[in-house]
C-alpha cells in the first residue's frame, strides 16, 4: 500500500459467516483500481446455481435477471461471456437510432402539463423500449416494470417482494412474446423497458427539477444508478484494502458509483466505474436526449416570459 493509499478510508464490510459477506466501496479511486484488477468480475462470472442466496432471491424480483431461464442483464455478465461482444453491438446499434424530434416535443409537453408517472412511464417505454417489441407496449407492463425491486433493502419487505415478483412474471411473459427476433429477452426486453419506466422517468424529473444546470452536473450530481455489484473470483485482500481475504464465489463487493459520480462530477461513474471501458450502452442516448429536452423546457419558458 502506497503512503497516498494509506489515508483513503477503508471499505466498509459486512460478514456474517454462512450468511452473507458483502464489501461497499465508495472512494473513487478504489473503484477503479479493484475493478481493474483480477480480483472481482461481474456477478455472471459464475453459473447461478453457485452465486450466494441472497443475490438470487434479490434479481430474480428485479429487471436483471429471469430465473424462468436464465437470463442475465448484459453488464452483469464477464467480457469472457462468448457472447458477450454480439450483445453489446445489438444495443449499441439499436440505440444509435436515437429519437425523433417530434419525440422531444412530446416528452416536453407531458412535463409541462405536469403529467402523472404512468403517462410519462407509457410514452418513455415507446420511445426506448419500443424499438425492441413488435407491439405497442401496454401501459399495464410499463406500471410492472416500475413494481420490480429497485434496491435492495425492498427485498426485506415479504409484500413488496411479492409484489415485485407479481410483476416481473408480467414483464418477462409480455417480452417472451413480443421481443423481436435475435434480441436478447433481457437486455432489450425486461431491462429496457422497466428502465425506460422508472429510471427515465424519475431522470425527466430531476431535468425539471435543474432545468438551468448543464446537464452533465444535472446528472453526476443526481445519479440514477446508485451502485455496481460485483463478485469475488480469487482470494484478495484487494490491494491491501482488507483484513481478511475475500473468498470467490460469496464475496460481493458493491461499489457505490452514485457517491463516486458525485465527489468527482465524471459522467462515467454516472455510467459506469470511473472509465469509458464497458460504460452503459445508452449514455451517449441518454445525455443527448436530457440535452434537447432542456433547450425545448428553456424555449418554452423564454416563450411564456
Amino acid at each position: 500500500m502506497t503512503r497516498e493509499q494509506s489515508f483513503l478510508p477503508n471499505p466498509s464490510r459486512i460478514n456474517i459467516p454462512f450468511v452473507l459477506d458483502i464489501i461497499i466501496v465508495s472512494n473513487p479511486e478504489q473503484i477503479k483500481r479493484i475493478e481493474s484488477s483480477s480480483d472481482v468480475d461481474r456477478l455472471h462470472a459464475y453459473p447461478t446455481a453457485e452465486l450466494p442466496w441472497w443475490v438470487k432471491y434479490y434479481l430474480s424480483a428485479t429487471r436483471f435477471h429471469t430465473p424462468q431461464d436464465d437470463n442475465w442483464f448484459l453488464p452483469f455478465e464477464s467480457s469472457a461471456n462468448r457472447e458477450y461482444q454480439k450483445r453489446r453491438s445489438q444495443m449499441d446499434d439499436q440505440i444509435a437510432r436515437g429519437y425523433r424530434p417530434q419525440d422531444i416535443t412530446k416528452i416536453a409537453d407531458l412535463l409541462v402539463s405536469n403529467a402523472d408517472d404512468s403517462d410519462l412511464s407509457f410514452h418513455m417505454a415507446q420511445l426506448i423500449a419500443g424499438r425492441f417489441s413488435q407491439a405497442e407496449i401496454p401501459l399495464d407492463i410499463c406500471l410492472a416494470g416500475r413494481e420490480t425491486l429497485q434496491r435492495l433493502p425492498e427485498a426485506i419487505n415479504p409484500v413488496r417482494y411479492a409484489q415485485a415478483k407479481k410483476a416481473h412474471g408480467k414483464l418477462y411473459d409480455f417480452c417472451a412474446h413480443n421481443l423481436l427476433d435475435d434480441y436478447h429477452l433481457v437486455d432489450a426486453g425486461q431491462h429496457t423497458i422497466a428502465g425506460a419506466a422508472k429510471s427515465m422517468v424519475d431522470a425527466l424529473h430531476i431535468l425539471k427539477e435543474n432545468i438551468n444546470l448543464p446537464v452533465d452536473k444535472i446528472f453526476t450530481k443526481n445519479p440514477i444508478t446508485l451502485q455496481a455489484p460485483r463478485i469475488a473470483i480469487r482470494d484478495s485482500d484487494l490491494g491491501g484494502l482488507l483484513k481478511s481475504k475475500t473468498k470467490p464465489g460469496w464475496t460481493v463487493v458493491i461499489f457505490q458509483i452514485a457517491k463516486a459520480a458525485q465527489k468527482t462530477s465524471d459522467l462515467y461513474f454516472t455510467f459506469g466505474t470511473g472509465t469509458s471501458e464497458r460504460a452503459c450502452s445508452f449514455m451517449n442516448f441518454f445525455l443527448d436526449f436530457m440535452k434537447d429536452l432542456q433547450m425545448e423546457l428553456i424555449d418554452r419558458t423564454a416563450s411564456v416570459d
